[in-house]
């Protein structure tokens, strides 16, 4: 099989607005550097193409139709779609964009060369294994993304059973008694004392230090995490329980996971212990509702945050003890289903990662 360079196969270009060029009501896609998708009143461009992300998340979409860009967006639009499926490109950039990673340059915001997308080489053969590539990995990334639907949809389902059972938290159309979040239970930031906190000597231990990143990719219950401490790093923290509701109150300002693991915190993260007024899958729930209001009206600074005064005093409703048990027990029966939708996600996602490989190395047909 042939491998070429891209700049030789591609016309290779870049957006010309700013990242702040978004309305609030535009009618066409403007793509930049972030995750979302933001509009625009004018469109420049008009065709199929595949966008790379030069800074900020690195990453890459497939387009076809009228849009505008940021100027760090790169636009690859293939010369000649005979020789080179948009699509076909499309999935081989998934499997490069570690490599252009890699090779980012820049202090905090990493960004792309142009000559790193123009000499990346890529393998090219007839259009007709081309077009059986991209048809095998559709169906594959089809899967994928009806697992994830499903998954959805048990979410959906564990709000929809919240509002049944105590009806909206907002407008609390129940009539419930309402308690402050410090009635409900005992609220303690985290520990971290050391400095620098950067310090090697504090990890690679075997106690497990959960971040704000960790607690904002969790579902209901947090088990994975990325760093440990060491017994220096425990002794200058605090070990935390089982059921331990983890909140977040910097960067990814409260954000919600109960701890299904002994684990560490520093203090960007506050630990919330039920009492016997609540429990705290309930309180959990209740955050998921209220996370957006609590973010927007985090004191503004250079990095929004909040503080255990305003969570102790937030506002909660709280229906009797035994009904939040029984709400606890629904979504507990909810999560096992979820898990087992997660777990089938893994296999799928694997193997759409094995047969992107074997696409890539002429393996698959």
């Amino acid at each position: 099989m042939e491998w070429i360079e891209l700049g030789k196969l591609a016309e290779i270009q870049t957006g010309k607005l700013n990242a702040n060029a978004a309305i609030e009501n535009g009618k066409y896609p403007f793509f930049t550097c972030a995750d979302e998708i933001s509009y625009i009143d004018k469109y420049e461009y008009d065709k199929e193409c595949i966008l790379v992300a030069g800074n900020g998340n690195l990453n890459v979409k497939y387009y076809n139709g009228k849009f505008n860009a940021y100027q760090r967006t790169y636009i690859i639009e293939s010369k000649d779609t005979n020789k080179l499926d948009t699509m076909y490109l499309f999935y081989f950039m998934n499997t490069y964009m570690d490599k252009l990673r890699d090779l980012s340059i820049g202090g905090v915001i990493k960004y792309i060369k142009l000559g790193h997308l123009t000499g990346a080489k890529i393998p090219v053969p007839p259009i007709k294994i081309q077009k059986q590539i991209v048809e095998v990995l559709d169906e594959a990334q089809k899967l994928i993304d009806n697992r994830k639907k499903q998954i959805k949809l048990l979410d959906d389902l564990i709000e929809s059973i919240f509002y049944d059972m105590f009806g909206d938290p907002v407008k609390n159309d129940k009539g419930w008694e309402v308690k402050k979040l410090g009635e409900l239970g005992e609220l303690e930031r985290g520990k971290s004392k050391h400095r620098p906190r950067n310090d090697p000597s504090l990890y690679g231990g075997k106690y497990p230090f959960i971040q704000t990143g960790d607690i904002a990719n969790s579902g209901l219950y947090l088990v994975d995490y990325e760093t440990t401490y060491s017994e220096k790093g425990l002794k200058q923290s605090k070990m935390w329980g089982k059921n331990t509701l983890c909140i977040t109150i910097a960067a990814n300002i409260a954000k919600t996971s109960i701890l299904n693991i002994e684990a560490c915190f520093p203090d960007s993260v506050v630990g919330f212990i039920s009492n016997k007024h609540s429990n705290v899958i309930y309180i959990r729930t209740w955050f998921l509702f209220f996370q957006d209001i609590i973010e927007k009206s985090a004191p503004k600074s250079a990095q929004r945050n909040i503080n255990l005064k305003i969570l102790n005093n937030l506002d909660v409703i709280a229906p009797p003890l035994p009904l939040q048990n029984q709400f606890a027990e629904r979504v507990q029966a909810i999560e096992k289903q979820k898990e087992l939708l997660e777990e089938s996600l893994k296999l799928m996602e694997d193997n759409y990662n094995s047969l992107m490989q074997r696409a890539f190395k002429g393996e698959l047909f």
